[in-house]
């Protein structure tokens, strides 16, 4: 667990949430009744509308709080580049969310939301769920019923998911972004969960093995170049100002992203190869050696007496 130096309620530490969940859930449009702008590109119809992690900042109340949209994770022919395009922007989560927000539409838990659920804990390794809460969105939908009496008129696979999420669930009616009470109950319960957690986030140490040592090395080159991408910040002030400057910033540490996680992940593989090399030769000398040793001495001669030492 890692805790934040200051306060959450420092302008400086925004209280960082990630919006997760398929296409069309409605993250975008969550996101933007959160910070109580237009910030996210939303639309109604069941196709995506973000195409890579995005972050915007705002406040609820006194609040600082800082959003990270992300593309949605069930379309079978995009997954595995919505998966890596998710775990490569390292720059939008430092340090890492407080909050994951697993957004999912009013309703039974159907088999895409449960494969996306696999996804998720695939992604980010099973402690994710500790650090989880579900956001379920069309709360115009309820008709007269409370959030409680859809969760217990659902299907078994719901309230089972929902058990495994400690920070529980919420709804928002994103119809009605002016209605800021919905956003301000949701605040503390996410604020709850912090509490859960000893008010800290989720970081590189609770990634699954591979994931992790993929984003050390993500992070170490990152900051070897930390120079170079300054001076091409300072390159770009020079060319650009306003929304112009900070979408060309945004472009650069995608590619530089895109770029540190390419390398690390082929350095990574790199050495698991290696590793795995190196049994194998190790375990063809165990092999070759207790063959020799258990071999028959010849007709009246004295028996192979071994003592084999094998370091690796």
């Amino acid at each position: 667990l890692t805790e934040d130096n200051n306060n959450n309620n420092n302008n400086n530490n925004p209280l960082r949430i990630m919006l997760i969940g398929k296409s069309g859930a409605g993250k975008s449009s969550s996101g933007n009744t959160i910070i109580g702008k237009q910030a996210f590109k939303s639309d109604m119809k069941l196709t995506r509308v973000t195409h890579c992690c995005e972050k915007e900042v705002g406040k609820v109340g006194d609040v600082p709080v800082a959003v990270i949209d992300t593309p949605g994770l069930f379309e079978t022919h995009r997954k595995k580049d919505d998966v890596r395009g998710i775990l490569k922007c390292v720059r939008l989560q430092e340090p890492g969310p407080h909050a994951f927000v697993f957004v999912v539409p009013l309703g039974r838990m159907t088999l895409e939301d449960q494969e996306t659920n696999t996804v998720v804990e695939k992604m980010f390794g099973e402690k994710v769920w500790d650090y989880t809460i579900v956001l379920f969105t069309h709360g115009d939908r309820l008709e007269g019923k409370t959030i409680n009496d859809v969760i217990s008129e659902s299907d078994e696979n719901l309230r089972n998911f929902l058990r495994r999420c400690s920070g529980g669930f919420h709804v928002f009616n994103n119809k009605n972004p002016e209605d800021q009470d919905q956003v301000t109950t949701f605040l503390a319960k996410i604020q709850t969960l912090m509490a859960l957690n000893g008010r800290g986030h989720y970081h590189t140490a609770l990634y699954p093995e591979n994931e992790r040592k993929i984003r050390e090395r993500q992070e170490c080159i990152l900051k070897e170049r930390e120079a170079e991408i300054s001076r091409r910040e300072r390159e770009l002030q020079e060319h650009h100002q306003g929304d112009e400057l900070e979408r060309k910033k945004r472009e650069l540490w995608r590619r530089e992203e895109d770029r540190a996680r390419n390398e690390a992940e082929k350095q990574t593989s790199t050495n698991t190869w290696i590793f795995l090399f190196l049994a194998l030769v190790a375990l063809m000398i165990v092999w070759a050696v207790k063959s020799r040793c258990g071999a028959e001495p010849a007709a009246g001669g004295p028996g192979t007496q071994c003592t084999t030492s094998v370091l690796l």
